[in-house]
């Protein structure tokens, strides 16, 4: 099928499905939620679900969804990229610094807003999470901006300037269009820093690059400049300040600093060789006033503000760019170490890169051409795609929290050695915690050494233990229990390290670890299992924050999964015995999880706390978010899953019946306790009901078992991408466009997505959603490469990225045949095997494949359902090749 999996019943009529089990039979919440407001924002987007009538609602979760035709046909449609008028622009603040250097927001209107370069905290940094339900607004930036002069008169470059103001994301760069009927020049906006995948350094410069084209569109010559200015928003509160000119490899600057090598610094540059027209190194009047005023020699004052720009005429019809660069450098940061205020003081990696602001702008202006254009040509390999618009912009967006003060790239006081100090969300939980960023896909797979170095630096580094292999789940932050570590942080390590590995071209990075992998599995069976029967037992401590005790499903199913790939990792080690004693477990655990926790009755895995009430804490009969999150992690290391997948599948039919709402308000008017992450009117997946009667928790935090009522997109969109594996594609769909819509730019920041802070992590869980769609797979030592796609497998294009390269991947159906093609667009590809789905309605008995237009051999066999080409010799593909596959 085109678009989804048979039997997806996506509107499907059925029982209602409670949430402690009691029919409320109340009408005065529908009243004042549910009616309205489960029609689900129309007026502002297609209507999404409805009408309900109060019987729907009578217990809390609607089985029957009825989602209408219209929004379902949105989850399929090309679409547009999201486009935004000024106006409606107040809540747009997309990350657009390099990774790890800081946090600078461009709004809606294309200034620069949200200056966070010293990891500071605020009040909305806490683990409450009020930015999802009080988002910020779009402010105007104190001390920096630009402006255009035509014919002597100014207009600022934002929406006060212009009339018509319109953003169009292309993220990780924006466009933003200027115009209005009194400005004779029109202005289009390319913002960005570079932003390059598979290469990390080249997209950590502290530096924004801002693109200004110029059209002329009247019929005379207009006389015209272009103008910026900048504040040193970083400087000291006392000390000196010195304001510089200088001419450096195609960009000329002005830096406002203390004029030493540890003081704060920022710097305005344009790009181009020569003196620009237009420069002042003591500016003094605010905003745009003066910047036009004409340049003077001194290159030199004493001043916090500069500004600099360029003159030029422009012929009727005529276009000129002008590049910016806004770039800064802060030798010394005090990162959140702790909770609360809890800093270390270090030195952000940057700024042992550049000895100035200047300098780092004139790294990026130098090399403009590659920079500008490796970045561009990502953006549009990624949006040339089949897939919709919504669908590429959620799954690639939250990737931007590596560019806020969620994560800093450091150099501990004490240390020659740089690490990624990665907390929760903005300045909210230390500590790389595992069992939060287990669920981040995206991260490994655009830039996959930052992943292999925490790796290797933090969880097998500073947080390891090496008498027992234990991992501290908080690296920095000593714990208070007998252990500090999490079963399902060390688990989901253990499975991040074969993904690491899949993500290298060779053994070398799993051979370095391999040994500490071993050790931290088998201190995991000691501690918890140490019968070897494949069932846990004790205190399971977890990313819900209590420890949950008797049979835990999700954890259990988690333990298996972190034995399956550990006993991968040990055959490709040559150790089979190692293997074989972890496989055993599993074999062992399995059947008795599905016997002992499989309720037929309720079509899910339940939890089975002791008979004990000081120790029931957890989901007990709830259907919980993530009761088989072990099998959705094996999909993305293209490992077997381990349990029956009619039972898996059944699991997850059971949480869009029982968890699916199209109106989280009427949900938490009955089950108060929990944060707000989707609020009234808003579509959701909760992460527990009780369809079947509730035990409530007898012990722990009030406010951990106020967690079972949320919605947190980083769980909704681990159960998404495992749903498009599993075939349901229309409900895995529903589930992120329904995120997709709680971020509409009329609402909230599209680009933070919020649970505990902005930004966070867990959220780059979406791009498994990702890789679901195209049914990636990929082990690069291996040189093994497949695809699978869920939507349109018939006319389907999509990027891809590998250990050494990307490109994109096509694949058309014509005549019943299948054909397929990758082409590279960046790096190299090393390639023994191509794996390809069948596509339903076509046939293969033979295949053709060619190398640019050359034959290649190989041998082709039909294997688990799957194409699979194995070729004769190993191909590297590189930049610009394309290998052709046609079955017949």
């Amino acid at each position: 099928m085109s678009r989804s999996g048979k039997g997806s019943g996506v509107g499907h009529s059925g029982d209602c499905c409670g949430s402690d089990g009691t029919a409320f039979g109340r009408r005065d919440f529908i009243r004042t939620s549910g009616l309205t407001a489960a029609m689900l924002m129309a007026g502002r987007m297609k209507v999404m679900a409805g009408p309900f009538s109060a019987e729907d609602f009578d217990k809390i979760i609607p089985a029957d969804k009825k989602l209408s035709k219209e929004w379902i046909d949105t989850l399929y449609a090309r679409g547009e990229p999201t486009t935004v008028k000024a106006g409606k622009v107040d809540y747009i603040g997309m990350p657009i610094n390099g990774l790890g250097t800081g946090q600078v927001y461009l709004s809606g209107d294309g200034e620069l807003w949200y200056w966070n370069l010293t990891a500071q905290k605020r009040k909305k940094h806490n683990p409450k999470g009020p930015a999802y339900m009080s988002p910020d607004l779009a402010k105007g930036p104190a001390g920096q901006g630009f402006a255009l002069q035509v014919n002597g008169k100014t207009h600022l470059l934002n929406s006060e300037g212009f009339r018509d103001v319109t953003f169009t994301n292309q993220y990780p760069m924006a466009r933003v269009d200027y115009a209005d009927a009194d400005c004779p020049v029109d202005v289009q906006l390319e913002a960005y820093t570079p932003f390059i995948p598979l290469d990390r350094d080249e997209s950590s410069y502290p530096v924004v690059v801002m693109r200004y084209t110029l059209t002329n569109h009247s019929s005379e010559t207009r006389e015209v400049a272009l103008a910026g200015w900048i504040q040193n928003l970083v400087a000291a509160r006392k000390g000196p300040k010195v304001s510089a000119y200088r001419e450096l490899d195609n960009i000329a600057t002005v830096e406002c600093s203390g004029g030493t090598p540890n003081s704060n610094g920022m710097a305005l540059g344009v790009f181009g060789e020569g003196r620009p027209e237009l420069v002042d190194v003591e500016k003094t009047k605010p905003g745009a006033e003066g910047v036009f005023d004409g340049g003077v020699g001194v290159k030199q004052g004493k001043s916090d503000a500069a500004s600099m720009g360029r003159r030029f005429s422009l012929k009727p019809g005529e276009s000129k760019t002008v590049s910016f660069a806004v770039s800064w450098r802060l030798p010394v940061v005090k990162y959140g170490t702790g909770f609360g205020h809890k800093t270390s003081p270090g030195r952000y990696h940057y700024a042992t890169q550049w000895p100035s602001a200047s300098e780092a702008a004139a790294q990026v202006a130098s090399r403009e051409t590659t920079l500008y254009g490796g970045t561009k040509k990502w953006v549009d390999t990624w949006y040339d795609s089949t897939l919709p618009y919504w669908f590429l912009e959620r799954a690639f967006i939250p990737i931007n929290c590596m560019q806020t003060q969620t994560v800093q790239r450091v150099i501990p006081q004490g240390s020659k050695q740089d690490i990624y100090n990665m907390e929760e969300g903005v300045r909210c939980c230390p500590g790389n915690c595992t069992h939060v960023w287990n669920y981040a896909q995206g991260l490994a797979r655009i830039f996959p050494v930052i992943e292999r170095e925490c790796r290797e630096r933090i969880e097998y580094g500073l947080g390891f233990d090496k008498s027992n292999g234990e991992i501290s789940f908080r690296y920095n932050v000593p714990g208070k229990r007998d252990r500090d570590d999490a079963l399902d942080g060390t688990c989901g390590t253990i499975i991040r390290v074969l993904r690491e590995s899949q993500m290298t071209p060779d053994y070398r990075f799993l051979e370095s670890i391999w040994g500490r992998v071993k050790l931290s599995m088998d201190g995991v069976i000691k501690h918890w299992d140490p019968d070897e029967d494949g069932i846990l037992s004790g205190a399971q401590h977890n990313t819900l924050d209590e420890p949950w005790h008797g049979k835990v499903h999700w954890l259990i199913n988690v333990y298996h999964a972190a034995l399956r790939s550990a006993a991968t990792m040990a055959r490709q080690m040559k150790q089979d015995a190692v293997a074989e004693r972890y496989e055993k477990i599993i074999a062992k655990g399995a059947p008795v999880m599905v016997k002992e926790l499989w309720n037929e009755d309720f079509g899910y895995f339940i939890h089975v706390p002791p008979d004990d009430e000081a120790r029931m804490h957890g989901s007990t009969k709830g259907c919980h978010i993530d009761q088989v999150l072990g099998d959705s992690w094996l999909h993305e290391v293209g490992l077997d899953p381990i349990l029956p997948r009619d039972k898996t599948r059944r699991a997850l039919q059971s949480l869009w019946k029982y968890n699916f709402t199209p109106d989280v308000g009427a949900f938490r008017k009955i089950m108060t306790n929990g944060r707000w992450y989707a609020g009234p009117g808003d579509a959701g997946l909760v992460m527990c009901s009780f369809p079947h009667g509730k035990i409530e928790p007898k012990s722990g935090n009030k406010n951990y078992a106020g967690y079972l009522n949320e919605c947190m997109t980083g769980f909704e969109w681990q159960v998404a991408a495992h749903m498009l594996r599993e075939g349901m594609v229309e409900e895995g769909l529903a589930i992120g466009k329904a995120i997709h819509d709680r971020y509409s730019a009329d609402r909230r920041n599209p680009y933070n997505e919020i649970e505990c802070s902005d930004h966070y992590s867990r959220a780059m869980a979406s791009y498994g959603t990702y890789l679901a769609a195209l049914g990636y797979r990929y082990d690069g030592p291996e040189g093994k490469l497949g695809f699978g796609p869920k939507l349109s497998p018939e006319n389907f294009r999509a990027a891809f990225t590998t250990a050494e390269g990307w490109g994109r991947f096509t694949q058309q159906v014509a005549g019943g045949k299948l054909s397929a093609g990758i082409e590279m667009g960046y790096g190299s590809l090393r390639l023994k095997e191509l794996g390809l789905d069948p596509v339903e309605g076509t046939s293969a008995r033979e295949v053709a494949v060619e190398l640019d237009g050359e034959p290649v051999a190989a041998a082709f066999e039909l294997g688990s359902g799957r194409h699979v080409l194995r070729f004769d010799e190993e191909l590297t593909l590189g930049v610009g090749q394309r290998l052709a596959v046609m079955f017949s």
